[in-house]
């Protein structure tokens, strides 16, 4: 994510602390800092609805799209802690106790627990992916009713005030948000396409996509919204276009059976529409003078096919692509990688199998590369565990990890509650079992 973002958000919250100087001789002390809170609460989820849209604007301000939902998550906890302090802070020494009053305070209990129940179920994500797209819609119904809440509830200060102002150009950026991202949904934002081919290799499913009228803008790397019009497919998912852009407009997606909805990839037939959105993420290939190392895992390998489509050969940087399966012989990419390499003489890829008890690891790379290693960028995809250990392991060798260059693999992420559960569950009965009577 950009620094000008998270310096972004920082400056958004510093103008609402005047009314501590403005106001600090006048109120407790408390009632400001409740309003305070509830202020922040406004501002990080107007925010938060205006990153939803997936504009253009977002991607320039906060990052990659990939960085915006990370960012995106923790912005929402802040805003959902703000709010939980901001109710929870005795402030009614100015409450006036009229019906306006009263219809106020409901307005923002409802949408305060509104807003709390779906956004503890966003971070469980063992709550299936179509419920929760559905139920997260509803957040921006529940923020418009905190909006509504904080326009007609008595304040310190006037909302028409400079710094109500303020705070109010939040909430209609919120709203008016939500109500793009509604109006969208209803007349669509994508492009439609067919289903042109269908393979099926092991557990990774390639499928080719052709254009009905104009194709959708990416670039080699990026990721793109799909759904398609065939029973039990019609969820949206993210998933990295592995072929760069032709002139046909043609696209493929590899898709790995990892979940419920991606186990029936393979089930898609000749002829199904599906609707795309255009290409997002921030992953692009990096420069080609410079010698560089690629890793991918699994089904990672896919932005890399598109960033190795691009080249012609004459590039003057060396690429060494590592590439970590389980098996090779069992891979899909084996013969696609093979002519790629045969093609550019600037490209060296490496296989490594797990089934022979071959892994990538920084002190690997060291030997490979030598007296180059620290200087050479390395750009990663593959799975989180992978991602992680390998961070590690370069860390330990002294890499600067400002060359590591990485795309978030999920896109809803929890604080691993589903763990945190199986802990406290093997607790539970591990003591459970030492206060059993005696037999």
């Amino acid at each position: 994510m950009k620094p000008f973002g998270l310096f972004f958000i920082f400056a958004s919250i510093l103008p609402p602390l005047m009314i501590f100087s403005q106001f600090g001789g006048q109120v407790e002390y408390g009632v400001l800092l409740s309003q305070y809170l509830g202020m922040v609460s406004l501002i990080f989820m107007g925010l938060l609805q205006v990153m939803a849209t997936r504009m253009k604007g977002v991607e320039a301000v906060f990052g990659p799209l990939d960085r915006v939902y990370v960012l995106h998550k923790w912005l929402a906890i802040l805003a959902i802690a703000a709010a939980f302090l901001h109710d929870s802070i005795d402030a009614d020494a100015i409450s006036k106790g009229g019906e306006t009053d009263g219809l106020a305070k409901e307005l923002g209990e409802i949408g305060f627990y509104g807003i709390l129940i779906l956004g503890l179920g966003s971070l469980a994500t063992f709550i299936p992916y179509n419920i929760w797209r559905w139920t997260h819609r509803l957040i921006g119904i529940f923020f418009a009713l905190a909006a509504a809440h904080y326009l007609m509830i008595p304040n310190v200060f006037s909302w028409s005030d400079p710094v109500g102002l303020y705070v109010a150009g939040f909430c209609f950026a919120g709203i008016a948000s939500f109500a793009y991202l509604t109006y969208k949904g209803m007349v669509g934002r994508t492009k439609t396409y067919e289903v042109e081919d269908v393979q099926i290799y092991g557990r990774i499913t390639s499928v080719t996509l052709k254009p009905e009228g104009k194709p959708i803008s990416h670039d080699a790397g990026q990721f793109a919204y799909v759904s398609f019009d065939q029973a039990g497919m019609g969820e949206v998912h993210p998933y990295t276009i592995a072929s760069a852009p032709r002139e046909d407009g043609k696209i493929r997606f590899c898709i790995s059976a990892l979940g419920d909805y991606t186990s029936r990839v393979h089930q898609l037939q000749v002829g199904t529409k599906a609707q795309l959105s255009k290409g997002y993420g921030g992953f692009r290939k990096m420069a080609s003078n410079r010698d560089q190392i690629w890793i991918a895992g699994g089904v990672g390998i896919t932005p890399f096919l598109a960033w190795a489509q691009t080249l012609t050969g004459e590039e003057t940087g060396q690429i060494y692509l590592y590439y970590g399966v389980r098996n090779r012989l069992e891979s899909p990419f084996e013969e696609e990688l093979e002519e790629l390499q045969n093609r550019l003489p600037n490209l060296h890829i490496q296989w490594f199998e797990s089934d022979m008890g071959e892994y990538i690891d920084g002190r690997l790379l060291k030997i490979l590369q030598g007296s180059y290693f620290d200087v050479m960028p390395i750009a990663f995809c593959g799975p989180e565990v992978m991602r992680k250990t390998l961070m590690r392991d370069l860390k330990a060798l002294n890499y600067p990890l400002r060359q590591f260059h990485y795309e978030e693999f999920q896109m809803r992420s929890g604080l691993g509650f589903r763990k945190l559960f199986r802990f406290l569950f093997e607790r539970l009965t591990q003591y459970s079992g030492k206060f059993a009577p005696a037999k």
